[in-house]
């Protein structure tokens, strides 16, 4: 039911006959490079004449980047998790013979004669899941290739697509997205990320959506928004152990921390400058770079329950680029799209990439406080079940997360209100000391990317209630004897003390 994928298949077979020259194009974020690194491991079981190509996250996302690195001897192009819209850059390569294949799920603006385009947001495409992420539907091209060559190659590639439909923040209500994020935490065969996963802590038996986009995700794209999208590219080739993973996976994790620590500076520094009554908190920090803004933009975003929009240079002297985060009360792709002082907007709903004239940026926040006139930001924390602190355990913990398993977009893990805690001692944690302990008997409450400000307010040997998700921590200690310790932990949003206001 994909519309064109016959002819894009076909074409691709032709390729595959003929030993041509065929190039893939990896969009700079985990989905892009997923969808690049399944598509290359299916064709080079025929055909050594395929390459991936990549330009950094800081220069900029499409097919416009790239056109001008693609070899004249090139015979095909294929642009995975980008480029519908490229019209002009497609013309380019087109216009040197270069046939031109597109497979993407980003909104259709426009009519691309210059490709053949595999995208489920297209006028008359039939394919129901319109919550498909690049992966999958480079995925779904592998399987109708097997289909046609009389293969199954797919078969073991079938762990890679649900991790790319969790990090694009695709709807985990959509039957078909839940069942390849099954396939990849509970059929995970990839070596790279298993290792990555236990040198994260995390149990390869119980794997989460959780562990997933709190530690493998943001680890890969670390590499990405440290302009290394090699790194991020030999990491997910690497389908086996061996030396050089091990090296990829520790270049990951330190990538990582860094970017934790960068991105709580910035957090830090921006606290005196934002506006709070504005609709949308419209922020310029040239000193961020586009790997950080995003994630900047999501973190003011969650503080102050409301839109964000993280801005930078842009190409030119005379504009500004970044990234804005929304909520799920509405469409910001959509809004930021009818406005008529930015010069695009792009990405998903919920989060994507805009520009702005630098004259016109006071005229963009007056515009959005006009449209969203009627918004009311609601700060309010919702909880799904509540239970008492002496009910809470291991059997009680693993039941729920096994239930909350493949969570995401629209469906996210489950929050619980916890009642008769008594904190007896806190502790400051971390190398940053941005983490906060709180000890309340068999419960450990933790509060994470804090501070001592934070670790200040918290009573000593007082009564609280407490929301959060809930999580057993599991750790060996080497002496003085072996032992596995398992800790009960309620990852905290916020707290009150029992019969006091908020």
């Amino acid at each position: 039911m994909l519309k064109n994928i016959d002819a894009l298949v076909s074409r691709i077979i032709k390729a595959i006959k003929n030993n041509e020259k065929i190039i893939i194009y990896a969009d700079v974020d985990y989905d892009g490079i997923t969808s690049a690194v399944i598509l290359y491991k299916w064709l080079i079981n025929f055909t050594n004449n395929v390459f991936i190509k990549h330009v950094e996250r800081s220069v900029g996302h499409g097919s416009e980047y790239i056109v001008d690195k693609v070899e004249d001897d090139t015979d095909l192009y294929i642009a995975v998790d980008s480029s519908s819209n490229d019209v002009e850059p497609l013309k380019m390569l087109v216009d040197k013979g270069i046939d031109c294949l597109v497979i993407d799920h980003h909104t259709v603006d426009v009519y691309n004669p210059y490709c053949i385009l595999v995208n489920p947001q297209q006028p008359e495409c039939k394919y129901p899941n319109k919550n498909a992420s690049g992966g999958l539907l480079v995925f779904k091209v592998c399987q109708v290739l097997d289909d046609y060559m009389d293969t199954s190659f797919t078969l073991e590639l079938s762990d890679l697509p649900g991790f790319a439909l969790m990090a694009d923040m695709m709807s985990m209500m959509e039957m078909e997205n839940r069942y390849y994020a099954k396939l990849s935490l509970k059929g995970l065969r990839h070596e790279g990320l298993k290792l990555l996963f236990e040198s994260m802590n995390s149990d390869l038996k119980t794997l989460t959506s959780t562990d997933f986009l709190y530690g493998a995700s943001p680890a890969v794209t670390a590499a990405t928004r440290a302009d290394n999208m090699k790194l991020a590219i030999d990491f997910l080739m690497s389908d086996t152990i061996s030396s050089d993973t091990k090296k990829y996976v520790k270049e990951l994790i330190k990538l990582n921390e860094n970017r934790k620590i960068v991105q709580s500076e910035a957090l830090e520094a921006m606290k005196t400058g934002l506006c709070e009554s504005d609709k949308v908190i419209i922020v310029f920090d040239p000193t961020l770079g586009r790997g950080i803004n995003g994630l900047v933009a999501q973190e003011i975003s969650k503080k102050y329950s409301r839109p964000a929009i993280v801005l930078g240079f842009g190409d030119d002297k005379d504009t500004y680029s970044g990234s804005f985060r929304g909520l799920d009360d509405f469409s910001m792709l959509e809004l930021l799209s009818r406005c008529e002082n930015t010069t695009y907007a792009a990405g998903h709903d919920g989060a994507g990439g805009v520009g702005v004239l630098v004259t016109h940026l006071e005229l963009l926040r007056q515009e959005l406080n006009s449209k969203l006139r009627d918004f009311v930001p609601d700060n309010t924390i919702y909880y799904d079940l509540e239970f008492n602190a002496n009910d809470v355990d291991e059997r009680l913990i693993n039941h729920l997360t096994e239930f909350y398993r493949y969570s995401g977009n629209n469906f996210k893990p489950g929050t619980f209100l916890i009642k008769d805690l008594f904190i007896s001692d806190k502790k400051l944690m971390g190398k940053a000391n941005n983490t906060v302990k709180i000890d309340c008997g068999k419960l450990q409450l933790m509060k994470f990317k804090t501070g001592e400000e934070y670790y200040e307010k918290v009573p000593v040997f007082t009564e609280i209630e407490a929301l959060g998700s809930l999580n057993v921590n599991i750790w060996t200690q080497y002496r003085p004897k072996k032992k596995v310790i398992k800790t009960c932990q309620l990852f905290i949003e916020d707290y009150k003390e029992v019969n006091q206001t908020k």
